[in-house]
């Protein structure tokens, strides 16, 4: 019995995912000229590894022309970064405020709000893991993220 068309990429992806991990763990103890299947194993495991990132990668709404308000929700920042690598213009950490264990703040600091354009920013708060950066509207008041 055939596989259905949505299916049959999937079960393409997972045989490819298996036979690699197959091939790189036979190649695994370098012995013998192995070492070949190890790499061949990897490369193998790494073409459904980006076929998969790349179709569940989370694309943002339209933000052309639109004016966001920022908020940090400042009980939820725990200071990872992510946001300051992505929009260093915008974010900074404070330093000072990491220095102790027990920080009842954030230690995000807003720069400059405009420092960066709207897609950035987007992708600066789909990168922090606990959701500390929040993204409306300044017109409609809607929230865009989270």
């Amino acid at each position: 019995m055939p596989l259905p068309q949505q299916i049959r990429p999937l079960a393409i992806e997972l045989f490819m995912l298996i036979a690699g991990i197959g091939i790189a763990i036979y190649g695994a103890p370098l012995v013998d000229g192995r070492w070949i299947f190890m790499v061949l194993g990897v490369i193998i495991i790494s073409i459904p590894m980006a076929r998969i990132s790349k179709e569940l990668s989370v694309q943002g709404p339209d933000l052309t022309g639109k004016t966001l308000k920022l908020r940090i929700d400042e009980e939820s920042c725990m200071g990872v970064g992510s946001c300051v690598k992505l929009a260093p213009r915008v974010f900074k950490i404070d330093e000072a405020s990491l220095k102790s264990s027990f920080i009842s703040f954030a230690p995000l600091v807003v720069l400059d709000k405009k420092g960066a354009s709207n897609n950035a920013l987007f992708r600066a708060a789909q990168s922090c893991p606990y959701k500390a950066i929040i993204l409306d509207d300044e017109v409609t008041g809607e929230q865009l993220f989270p």
